[in-house]
C-alpha cells in the first residue's frame, strides 16, 4: 500500500510540473512571437521610411536621412531568425534553472505494473519479485530425420473376369467348393499358381482362393509367381461301420456326374467315385467349355450305370487328391471302365500305382482307334505301301518323355524322344506320335532314323540337331501328373507305348 501511495504522489507531482512547464513554454512562445512581430513592424517602417526618403530625394528635398537607412529584406530575415533562436535558448535555460532550484519537480519514470495480487487487510505485505538477468536455457533443437528413399511400387499381377462371372474356389480344382464369385470387370491380385499354371491363387477380402486360368484375363505376369501349395481337399469320410473290402463290394448309383465320375450310396452315405485308368471329355467343368464328345460320353455312362447296383473294385489307392474313391466299376460281369474305352468314349489315362488293367485298356483303345469309334472317329492314315513294316521297325520305340518343361506356363521345351535300337535304318515318313489326347498328333515327314540314332519331337520348339520336329502347340501337351505317348507306324499299327 505504501508503495502504491508513493507512486500516486510522484505521479501527481509529475503532472503538476508538466502543467507549469507547459504554461511557461506558452508564455515565452508568445513573447518571442510578439518580439518577432515588433521587429517585422519596425523593419517595415524602416523600409517605408527609406522609400519616402528616396522619393523625397528625387523631389530634391534635403533631409538629414540618407541612403544608408535602406535595409534589405535579406538582412531583416536573418535578424528575425536570430531573435527566434535567442527566444528558444532562453526557454531551455529557464526550464533547467527552474528544475534546479526546485520550482519544477524532477521527473521520475513510472515503474512497470505487475500482476501481483492485492493482499487482504489481514495478510502481511509481500515484496514483488522482479525478474533477474539470468539468461534462459536454450530451446532444444530437433535433428531432422532423413526419410528413406521412396521406391516405386511394383506392378501387381492380376486376374480379371472379362466375358462372364467366374467362380472362386477354395482349391485348384472343380472338386473344391465355390467360396465367391468374380464379377465381370473385377480383378484380384495373383499371389501364386499350381504346378502347371492352370489355376491362379488370388488374394480376396476373405483370404486366399483359386480361379481357373482358362476363364480369366491376366496382366503383369512374370516368372516370379511362386507355386502355391494347394489346400487339402475335402475328404469324404468312409463309414466306420461298413469297412470297404479289398475285392468287389456293392453300391447303389445315385447320380451320374459325367463320363468317368459317379455318386454312389454305401450304407446310406454318398461318395463320389472316379473311374480308374480312363478319362472322358469334360462336361460339368464350371469354368471351361464343354469338350467335344463329352455329352456323348456322359450319356453312355448313364446308360450303363444309371440307377444300377454296381460293384466296386479297389486297386492300390483308396482315394485321389480330391477325396474321391478310386475304383473299377462293374455292372454284372461288365467292367464299365473298359467298355467306355472299347467304344471310344474314353481314352487311357494311367496314374501309378493303379495300373492293374493298364495293358487291357491300351489294347481296347487300339481297337477303338482302328475302328474309328467315338473319340477316334477320324480318317485313319492310309499306308504308303501295302507291304510289311520296314526291317527293324519293331526296334523303334519312345525312349523318353520330358514332360515337365522349364519354360513357364507354356512348357514349349517338352519333348518325346524316339530311338532306333535296331540294326537297320528306318524311314519314319508317315509315322504318327500321339501325346495321349485326340488331336495331339505329330506326323513325321520323310526322315531316316539310323541305328542307334535318336530324334525328338518338341511341344513348340525346333532344334535341328535333334531332327527339328515340333507339335506346334502353344500350350503344354504332356500332363505333369501322368500321361502316355503312342507311336504308330505308317500302316497305323501301334509300335511303342510310353507311360509315366
Amino acid at each position: 500500500m505504501a508503495y502504491k501511495r508513493s507512486s500516486r504522489r510522484q505521479a501527481k507531482q509529475s503532472k503538476k510540473g508538466g502543467c507549469l512547464s507547459g504554461c511557461l513554454s506558452a508564455i515565452f512562445g508568445i513573447i518571442g512571437a510578439l518580439i518577432g512581430a515588433l521587429v517585422a513592424v519596425i523593419a517595415g517602417l524602416i523600409q517605408l521610411l527609406a522609400s519616402i526618403v528616396k522619393w523625397l530625394s528625387q523631389q530634391k528635398i534635403t533631409l538629414p536621412v540618407g541612403e544608408g537607412y535602406q535595409v534589405s529584406g535579406l538582412l531583416i530575415s536573418v535578424f528575425f531568425c536570430f531573435l527566434c533562436m535567442c527566444g528558444s535558448m532562453t526557454y531551455v535555460w529557464t526550464d533547467r534553472q527552474l528544475h534546479a532550484i526546485g520550482i519544477l519537480p524532477t521527473y521520475t519514470p513510472r515503474p512497470t505494473a505487475t500482476n501481483t495480487p492485492t493482499p487482504t487487510e489481514t495478510s502481511a505485505p509481500t515484496e514483488t519479485a522482479f525478474p533477474t538477468d539470468t539468461p534462459l536455457p536454450p530451446l532444444p533443437t530437433e535433428t531432422p530425420t532423413e526419410l528413406p528413399p521412396t521406391e516405386m511400387p511394383a506392378q501387381k499381377s492380376v486376374v480379371m473376369a472379362t466375358d462372364s462371372n467366374v467362380n472362386i474356389r477354395s482349391g485348384p480344382s472343380t472338386d473344391y467348393e465355390i467360396v465367391d464369385t468374380l464379377s465381370i470387370g473385377e480383378s484380384l491380385e495373383i499371389v501364386g499358381r499350381n504346378d502347371d499354371s492352370s489355376w491362379w491363387q488370388v488374394s480376396t477380402p476373405s483370404g486366399l482362393a483359386w480361379v481357373a486360368a482358362s476363364v480369366v484375363a491376366v496382366s503383369n505376369i512374370d516368372d516370379s509367381i511362386p507355386i502355391a501349395e494347394a489346400p487339402t481337399p475335402p475328404v469324404q469320410p468312409i463309414p466306420t461301420d461298413t469297412p470297404l473290402p479289398s475285392g468287389r463290394f456293392q453300391a447303389q448309383v445315385v447320380n451320374v456326374i459325367d463320363g468317368d465320375t459317379i455318386e454312389v450310396s454305401i450304407e446310406g452315405q454318398v461318395f463320389k467315385v472316379r473311374y480308374i485308368g480312363i478319362d472322358t471329355p469334360e462336361t460339368k467343368h464350371p469354368d471351361e467349355p464343354i469338350e467335344p464328345f463329352g455329352p456323348e460320353a456322359a450319356a453312355k455312362n448313364k446308360e450303363l450305370v444309371g440307377g444300377q447296383v454296381v460293384e466296386l473294385e479297389k486297386d492300390v489307392s483308396e482315394t485321389d487328391q480330391y477325396g474321391r474313391l478310386l475304383r473299377y466299376v462293374y455292372v454284372g460281369d461288365l467292367m464299365v471302365n473298359a467298355e467306355l474305352v472299347r467304344l471310344g468314349y474314353a481314352q487311357v489315362s494311367t496314374y501309378p500305382p493303379d495300373v492293374k488293367y493298364q495293358e487291357l485298356f491300351l489294347q481296347l483303345q487300339q481297337e477303338a482307334r482302328e475302328a474309328s469309334r467315338g473319340l477316334w472317329g477320324k480318317p485313319e492314315l492310309e499306308p504308303t505301301e501295302a507291304a510289311p513294316p520296314p526291317q527293324g521297325a519293331a526296334e523303334v520305340t519312345i525312349k523318353h518323355v520330358f514332360y515337365d518343361g522349364l519354360v513357364p506356363r507354356v512348357e514349349s521345351d517338352e519333348y518325346a524322344e524316339i530311338a532306333n535300337a535296331g540294326p537297320a535304318p528306318v524311314d519314319l515318313g508317315g509315322w504318327l506320335l500321339n501325346a495321349g489326347d485326340p488331336g495331339q498328333d505329330f506326323i513325321f515327314p520323310n526322315f531316316v532314323l539310323e541305328p542307334g540314332q535318336t530324334c525328338r519331337v518338341y511341344t513348340n520348339e525346333h532344334h535341328p540337331d535333334s531332327g527339328g520336329f515340333s507339335f506346334g502347340n502353344s500350350r503344354a501337351i504332356w500332363n505333369n501328373k501322368g500321361d502316355c505317348g503312342y507311336l504308330y507306324n505308317a500302316n497305323g499299327e501301334l509300335v511303342s507305348t510310353y507311360c509315366y
